[in-house]
């Protein structure tokens, strides 16, 4: 099937996981159950950055100033993406959805060099919903101006793949680049 846009996941596709190694750090068998918990209100815009920070702070016993400069050390950016991402620019629309609180997603954005790479983003706690609402891939629609069924969803989450669908979006497990270099040129 030929797309008019690619809409990209952020953390765990163009940028690594941040929240997850540091639950599992701090809470080991509780960590994904504890990031649920904490991060899906942060996530949604229910509850501020400052207080999602303030959160984790008393509950693990670290200084909130301190996790969100653990957050930043995680930071690791999929260049083999973002040359490939600027290779296909000209055939297909980009567009950028994720999970994040605004201020943190920003502040990684800035630190990525990939301003001007995304023709549309859309942060979850920014409009108040968060993948795999199907309100979050309906959004990223309207802004692009794209039938669901005319952009693809990448996504390392199958969940959030599966949100996508159950809009009409489809969607692609991400992998690596060559395996979504293969997907797109078949």
């Amino acid at each position: 099937m030929q797309y008019k846009a690619l809409v990209f996941d952020f953390f765990g596709v163009v940028c690594s996981e941040i929240s997850p190694f540091w639950f599992e750090e701090h809470f080991a068998e509780k960590g994904e159950e504890l990031r649920r918990q904490y991060l899906r209100p942060a996530d949604r815009g229910d509850i501020s950055q400052e207080d999602l920070f303030r959160q984790l702070s008393m509950t693990a016993g670290v200084p909130a100033a301190e996790i969100e400069k653990d957050w930043e050390a995680h930071i690791r950016f999929n260049t083999e993406l973002i040359t490939f991402i600027k290779e296909i620019r000209t055939r297909y629309k980009t567009g950028l959805l994720s999970n994040a609180t605004s201020p943190f997603f920003h502040t990684v954005m800035a630190l990525s060099g990939t301003a001007g790479l995304f023709d549309h983003v859309v942060v979850s706690s920014e409009i108040g919903y968060a993948k795999p609402e199907p309100e979050i891939y309906r959004a990223i629609l309207s802004d692009m101006k794209l039938s669901s069924s005319d952009a693809l969803m990448i996504d390392d989450s199958q969940v959030n793949l599966d949100g996508a669908k159950k809009v009409g979006m489809p969607g692609h497990l991400y992998t690596s680049v060559q395996e979504l270099r293969d997907f797109l040129l078949k």
